[in-house]
Parts: C-alpha cells; structure tokens; sequence
C-alpha cells in the first residue's frame, strides 16, 4: 500500500512543476474594438508573477511604444500586471508584447492585438 501512494506522489510531481504564468483576463481584451484607448492596460495570469522579471510593451499601429513606466503589480494581487499608456488618439491594431517569470521559476511570453477605431 505505501509503494503504491509514493508511486501515486511521485506521478503528481511533474503536473505541479508544469505551472506557467499565462494571461488569464486582459484589459483590454485580446482581439477588442475600442472607441479610444484607455490610460492603462493590465493582464491577470493564472499564477504568481515575479514583477522584477515580467513586463509589459504597447506597440501603436506604427510601432511606437506607448506604453510607459515600469509594469506594477496590482494591489494586492501578485497575479496581475499593470503598466500605464501614453495617450494616442491613433486608429487601428495595437500589439501587446508580454513576459512573465512565474514564482516557481518557469518563463513564459506572449502577444496579443485590440484595435482602436474613431
């Protein structure tokens, strides 16, 4: 009976260390239309991210960057980043360029678009 519960323990293992941070909930969503841009833009992942190591780029239809300052994370919330945005009053597809580094170690990152339109 022991043999079989460690066999059983050391199965569970490999799901647990498999934990990666990826977006839950953005703000504003992934594929969205927005009559104007908002002052900020925030993504929840499904786990606890290391701030120091996670961030956040806002890419305008040209490619400026516009957002700015350092990613923070929510009050606490230690699962979801905010970074603010420069105001732009420009029309079409903005790119959202993320990474995270998880609490338990594991690097993830990742792309998103929304689109502004007058």
């Amino acid at each position: 009976m022991k043999s079989a519960l460690g066999i059983v323990a050391l199965l569970a293992l490999p799901v647990a260390a498999l934990a990666h941070a990826y977006p839950a909930h953005e703000n504003p969503p992934s594929g969205a239309v927005l009559k104007q841009l908002p002052g900020s833009l925030s993504i929840n992942f499904t786990e606890t991210i290391n701030r120091h190591f996670s961030g956040v780029v806002v890419r305008e239809p040209n490619g400026k960057q516009i957002s700015h300052g350092t990613a923070t994370l929510a009050p606490g919330n230690a699962k979801t980043l905010i970074v603010p945005l420069r105001e732009s009053h420009r029309a079409g597809r903005y790119t959202v360029l993320w990474h995270a580094l998880a609490s338990d170690g594991h690097r993830t990152k990742g792309s998103y678009s929304f689109q502004v339109k007058p």
